[in-house]
């Protein structure tokens, strides 16, 4: 096959520049100046709450708060959370219901074949004869971010960080139940369904186990996002920096799930729904973090209005 670098397990790619890497780089340095012009106009997005001064923005504005308030003030008085915390922990909830309803439909399309499922062997084809020796010595890096020791050793590094900062164990509490927990989601799910992976010759690393899902995609949608909360909530309080956080983290994550498809160790299918189940695992750990440490700072208030010492 002429123009084709064939290494051990497969192949490599061609030598010239093709769809898939300039396509990749636009939309990298797209999505990096995207980032770059949040994270330098937080005064101008700030504005943007002042929309609600327009009359034909603020009635309905207005009109929605007040029934917010009707409809969450029993649930505010028997959590003992305010509105706004309310809404923030509902919002998570909603996170995590759209995010396991993606994963079932992805998971009922692989079951049956139908939906997106039948574009997985056309794209898995299209990418082995599209791969590009330059794009594929990076992602075999990148995708080795994704590995189970790569993501232990993240979660231990920014649990101990935000531990030291923050001077409580709470980091530690929820790194530990972000990553372990996801690590046993992975193999369940992997299990149950039990799919076989990409049957193509052009396979460049060779991995064992079941495809579906993709426990590289889930593991760093998980582990990143929980990563990226924790650093932003005890450690980085600029707003440049927390931006620069998430924009690193949702970039490596989307990194690390293309680079098992060109790799030709999944499916499209398996990476989308690894998004959705480690996206679902993070948000579901960052609701009970978020509620149980606003439990503990009301019981704190409560014992200092009391005039009993508390524990620290």
């Amino acid at each position: 096959m002429v123009g084709w670098t064939v290494m051990e397990h497969g192949v490599f790619g061609t030598g010239s520049a093709g769809p898939v890497g300039v396509g990749l780089v636009v939309l990298l340095v797209a999505f990096a100046l995207v980032a770059v012009w949040v994270a330098t106009h937080q005064q101008r997005l700030a504005r943007l709450g002042h929309l609600g001064g327009l009359t034909v923005i603020g009635t309905p504005l207005h009109w929605a708060a007040e029934r917010w308030k009707a409809l969450s003030r029993p649930l505010q008085t028997r959590m003992g959370v305010g509105g706004v915390a309310l809404a923030g922990l509902l919002g998570g909830l909603v996170v995590v219901g759209l995010t396991g309803i993606g994963f079932t439909v992805l998971l009922d399309d692989v079951l049956e074949g139908e939906g997106i499922a039948r574009f997985d062997q056309p794209a898995a084809a299209w990418l082995v004869a599209h791969r590009e020796v330059w794009l594929t010595r990076a992602l075999l890096t990148v995708t080795r971010m994704g590995n189970t020791d790569a993501q232990t050793v993240w979660v231990l590094l920014v649990c101990v960080l935000a531990a030291v900062i923050a001077r409580s164990w709470a980091p530690v509490a929820v790194g530990v139940t972000a990553g372990g927990g996801i690590g046993l989601v992975i193999v369940v799910a992997k299990h149950l369904v039990g799919r076989q992976r990409p049957a193509l010759p052009f396979a460049v690393i060779p991995v064992d186990g079941f495809s579906f899902p993709s426990g590289h995609a889930t593991g760093a949608a998980a582990v990143g996002v929980v990563c990226a909360w924790m650093l932003c909530r005890w450690v980085v309080h600029r707003w440049a920096a927390q931006v620069a956080v998430w924009a690193v983290t949702l970039t490596a994550v989307a990194l690390i799930g293309f680079s098992r498809t060109y790799l030709g160790v999944h499916f499209v299918t398996d990476v989308l729904a690894g998004w959705m189940l480690g996206a679902a695992w993070a948000a579901s750990v960052i609701v009970i973090a978020s509620w149980w440490s606003r439990g503990i700072r009301t019981q704190g208030a409560i014992t200092q209005r009391s005039g009993v010492p508390g524990l620290d």
